[in-house]
């Protein structure tokens, strides 16, 4: 026997779960659109668009049995080539070319916090595919109540501003994406209401998972988000009360980065919701603690 011959290593099978995450498609006009795919390759097909910044790996923090979580990055996130000037009714035009590239007639939509009007926007421009849709925490059209104040009156001002946008999305992405991240990142948790449902919520698990979707997000530039931060406040090219898919809205009163007057707002105008407005629930908890009764109301006939 030669003892010096090497070790044979035994290779662990690929089961493609990191390829699942880390899609692309070609767009018509020539752009990529990154995806990823979590869950149940049979599942109900939601497709889940991300926060503020954020992105498709956002869709894979949370295993719901029965479901393919499809997350996907907007234009200048992630895998997702930048879109010049995009307008939110730009945004369903991708989906449904993901739509057929996956093969799919019909499916459901989860917006979230910043992801909110981009589902909106599916849930009228894709009535008859995007057969129901879920917002949960999401900022809403800019004259919604709310909107011009706290946090999210300071990113749509941001967003009206290109200079600014410019440079503070440089060191945004400077900051998220230096190795000792960490240590600052941590800091969120003690920035929410003591003892809150948020702060349960942001366990160091789910904040590591944040950051590392914040950097995904980051990967090439800031222009996602900073694209997001103009299309918040731009008018939409419709009114809720134009909106006939069915749309389950979540929103918890104890939110403190997006007020529940947004969700209200939602409530009072899309003719054909259903509403759910947790007493005590965070911007965070909100999904984490409602996430399968979430997909529940997606699932319902």
């Amino acid at each position: 026997m030669n003892m010096n011959a090497p070790i044979p290593l035994s290779r662990p099978k690929p089961d493609g779960a990191i390829a699942r995450t880390m899609q692309t498609v070609t767009l018509r006009d020539g752009r990529k659109l990154g995806y990823a795919l979590f869950g149940a390759t049979k599942g109900l097909p939601v497709f889940y668009f991300h926060g503020w910044p954020g992105s498709r790996l956002e869709a894979g923090f949370f295993e719901v049995p029965g479901a393919q979580m499809i997350g996907v990055d907007r234009p200048g996130y992630g895998l997702s080539d930048p879109h010049h000037n995009r307008k939110l009714a730009d945004w369903p035009r991708d989906i449904e070319q993901l739509a057929d590239h996956l093969k799919l007639d019909k499916f459901a939509v989860i917006g979230m916090s910043g992801g909110g009007p981009y589902a909106a926007a599916c849930a009228h421009f894709l009535h008859g595919r995007a057969v129901r849709v879920a917002l949960i925490a999401g900022l809403g059209p800019p004259e919604a109540p709310g909107m011009k104040g706290n946090r999210v009156g300071l990113l749509l001002d941001v967003g009206n501003r290109p200079l600014t946008s410019t440079v503070l999305g440089t060191i945004m992405r400077t900051i998220i994406r230096n190795p000792l991240a960490e240590t600052h990142f941590h800091r969120m948790r003690a920035r929410v209401p003591r003892a809150s449902r948020d702060e349960e919520a942001m366990t160091p698990e789910f904040l590591q998972m944040l950051l590392s979707s914040f950097r995904e997000g980051l990967r090439a530039s800031s222009k996602g988000p900073m694209s997001d931060a103009r299309v918040y406040g731009e008018p939409w090219p419709f009114t809720l009360a134009d909106i006939k898919t069915p749309v389950s809205i979540w929103h918890g009163t104890g939110d403190v980065q997006v007020p529940v007057s947004i969700g209200r707002h939602y409530a009072k105008f899309i003719p054909n919701n259903r509403a759910s407005f947790p007493e005590g629930e965070g911007h965070v908890s909100i999904i984490t603690n409602y996430i399968e009764a979430i997909i529940g109301d997606l699932r319902a006939p």
